[in-house]
């Protein structure tokens, strides 16, 4: 062959959409408990709810509202089972949610799991009239079976204390600056007005022009006095109060200048002018990159810090050329331009609770004109499965229509035992790449000591979502920094964070067919080295280093990329390109699912909006076997029966015998939700969608051209003009 084999593209068209089949049995599943038991359980938790608001006074609970928390059974927290039409009759908002573990009283499940069990709670919202009317229709015998039904699916309520709602304020400071959640939107002046007016009663200060809102809640820094704390917490709005975290640069621990003769700038322009890529970090300083890259500095950032520059400038130096091989005198051309947009400075340590950094990203995303882009900083604090950030809200809701590509650093805390040890917001976003650090760009390699470890959030377990050698003490990353006069030996995954995002960005711009920022990803994840290590401290594997590794394959193997659509609650069959081999041959099938999904950040159980059931048919239809499983993403013990079907990135690798694997295909199921209940399809656009496959002899008999002469319509991916890729 004249080259090496390139991803095969066109695999939608080996898709096809089917008719739903209907399932067996129906009927309501049986409820825990009798309405008499829902009565004589649910009647004291509602009269001291009522007790409770009307014991505030009316300064705290804005519009007269408060906030009761409502424990759903573990049987019932399916999208279609959660007891929310209840509420709607009484007049009450369900405005939020956060994961629990309750052990019930009763449960009608014929095997039901024994010990405590993950559910939801409920943040149900509503002045006096509307619980009284909630009690109404629980003591009533006029009430109708079906909202009885919803009663016997709860476990328990109550009212949100006001000590529910401080987390992590330990400590003798008497003033503390806090971040203040709150269930409401941006644009409710009277809420924020309301907020403001109490929190002075309570000589709390608060930056409401700070405000960043996402759907459902808003988030502002402030300051309170110690002494006032539960005071403050008693405002029934507030979903959680919180100290406010310090700056995560994630600065290397050795910054180390190299004494070798530092290599020569290229004397080209980047190869695909094009594409937009952003870093948002702490400046360049110097224009040593202008032919690539372009600084943005806002007003106010003018005066800044060396150490933000040199951070930004090695950042950059990464995401242009790439680690600096030894013995190299010229760098590679880069194969795209750069804006650098400024967003830390002295204005920032002045004013340390990172709202102005945080809205300077929001407003360059906001714009849409954004491809690629990398963060590596963000705030120093432990990821919370039960709080949403306002980091990761504000990064997904961006991220949900799958137009950007970003690349975060989890963080360099991974070898503090306990919480803070784990990934660090906003790598936390389901619709982001999450990047720690590998120890070694050579064969032995395993994760960093210092890199932070997983899970994520449930959905978004697997956490991060790879690895690249981010530089150690014994064996530094080398970049070039002219700000330190050459070539730095630096450590940290911040720098291993933009080399990922730069295979990426390369490969879009190497390839003349258009590949999205989901499909890239795709591929990241799918050409992910896993080397047997633990999935919390690498996630999917340490990622390719070249663009040419995401697209070819060996003569051994046949990679198809499938770019497609979803409809709302339809079901598609793909089929799989199994190629003609002889008898005895085995296959090892490797596939990739992956979408961006909208969130709804205010129900960190149900923070995804759309999700997946994958049956794997080896045989076409009719036949059945496990492939995707909720056991890639942790026990029943630890998730909701359902969780895995809500992840936005499905992986796995199984291998078969060829004769097993007639009319092999999958059937894909997808589902919608908001807020945790069931949507009308019809109202839900379709979802993007990616699928990368990969067919694989074990023993190395040819693959690639079997598949081509048997799916004609698979075609190779068009490269740009003068590209050669390395085989």
């Amino acid at each position: 062959m004249s080259g090496p084999n390139l991803l095969l593209g066109n695999g939608q068209l080996l898709t096809r959409s089917i008719e739903r089949t209907p399932s067996g049995g129906g009927g309501n599943k049986e409820t825990p408990y009798t309405i008499a038991q829902a009565r004589e359980r649910l009647r004291p938790a509602l009269d001291a709810v009522l007790d409770a608001v009307t014991q505030l006074p009316d300064a705290a609970k804005p519009r007269g509202e408060g906030t009761g928390v409502f424990t759903v059974h573990p049987a019932f927290q399916a999208k279609w089972l959660i007891p929310g039409d209840v509420f709607r009759r009484a007049g009450l908002r369900t405005v939020g949610s956060t994961p629990a573990l309750v052990k019930p009283e009763i449960d009608a499940r014929k095997y039901a799991p024994k010990g405590e069990q993950p559910t939801a709670e409920l943040y149900v919202s509503g002045d006096y009239k509307a619980f009284a009317a909630l009690h109404q229709m629980l003591m009533s015998e006029r009430t109708g079976k079906g909202v009885q039904r919803e009663f016997c699916k709860l476990e328990a309520i109550r009212f949100l204390t006001p000590q529910e709602r401080l987390l992590r304020l330990d400590g003798e400071d008497p003033e503390i600056p806090i971040e203040i959640i709150l269930h409401g939107n941006g644009t409710d002046i009277q809420l924020l007005n309301d907020l403001e007016h109490f929190s002075a009663s309570c000589g709390a200060r608060i930056f409401v022009a700070k405000h960043l809102a996402v759907p459902g809640l808003v988030f502002l820094p402030g300051v309170v006095p110690r002494s006032k704390l539960d005071e403050f917490a008693t405002f029934t709005a507030l979903r959680a109060v919180r100290r406010l975290p310090k700056l995560r640069l994630n600065r290397p621990t050795i910054r180390e200048k190299l004494t070798v003769q530092a290599p020569t700038l290229p004397n080209e322009d980047a190869l695909d002018t094009n594409l937009r890529v952003a870093v948002f970090d702490g400046g360049l300083g110097a224009k040593d990159f202008s032919r690539w890259s372009t600084e943005h500095v806002p007003p106010e950032l003018t005066d800044t810090h060396a150490d933000y520059l040199s951070h930004g400038m090695e950042v950059t130096s990464a995401l242009l050329f790439g680690a600096v091989s030894e013995g190299a005198t010229e760098l590679e051309r880069p194969y795209f331009n750069i804006a650098h947009h400024r967003v830390l400075g002295h204005a920032d340590e002045s004013d340390s609770d990172l709202y102005d950094c945080m809205r300077r990203i929001d407003a360059v995303l906001r714009t849409g004109e954004v491809d690629f882009a990398n963060i590596s900083l963000g705030p120093r604090i432990a990821i919370d499965d039960g709080q949403p950030h306002a980091w990761t809200s504000m990064l997904d809701g961006h991220l949900a229509s799958g137009k950007t590509l970003l690349s975060v650093a989890v963080g360099n805390d991974g070898e503090i035992q306990g919480p803070m040890g784990r990934i660090q917001p906003p790598a936390d976003a389901v619709n982001a790449l999450a990047i720690g650090s590998a120890d070694s760009s050579g064969f032995m390699w395993g994760r960093a000591a210092y890199s932070c470890v997983g899970p994520g959030r449930s959905p978004g377990l697997v956490k991060p979502d790879g690895l690249a050698f981010g530089g150690t003490e014994s064996e530094p990353l080398v970049l070039l920094n002219p700000l330190s006069g050459g070539l730095c030996g630096v450590q940290g995954t911040s720098f291993a964070s933009p080399l990922v995002l730069r295979t990426a960005a390369a490969a879009c711009a190497m390839s003349e067919t258009k590949l999205s920022a989901t499909a890239l990803r795709s591929l990241l994840i799918h050409r992910a080295e896993r080397g047997g290590h633990e999935l919390s401290h690498v996630g999917w594997g340490r990622f390719p280093a070249s663009a040419e590794e995401l697209l070819t394959c060996s003569d051994g193997e046949a990679t198809v990329l499938y770019q497609g659509y979803f409809t709302a609650g339809g079901i598609m069959r793909i089929e799989l390109p199994i190629p003609a081999v002889p008898l005895g041959v085995r296959l090892r099938i490797t596939a990739t699912f992956c979408f961006a999904s909208p969130v709804d950040p205010a129900d960190p159980v149900n923070y995804t909006r759309h999700g997946l059931t994958i049956k794997f048919r080896p045989q076409g239809a009719g036949s059945s076997q496990p492939f995707f499983s909720s056991q890639t993403h942790g026990s029943e013990q630890e998730l909701r029966r359902d969780a895995h079907k809500w992840e936005t990135v499905l992986h796995r690798s199984e291998s078969f015998s060829a004769a097993e694997l007639l009319d092999a295909c999958f059937d894909v199921e997808h589902g919608a939700r908001e807020h945790g209940e069931k949507v009308v399809n019809k109202n839900v656009p379709s979802l993007p969608y990616v699928l990368v496959a990969t067919i694989a002899s074990e023993m190395g008999e040819p693959v690639y051209q079997a598949v081509r002469q048997k799916f004609s319509m698979l075609t190779p991916i068009n490269l740009r003009d003068r590209v050669q890729l390395r085989r």
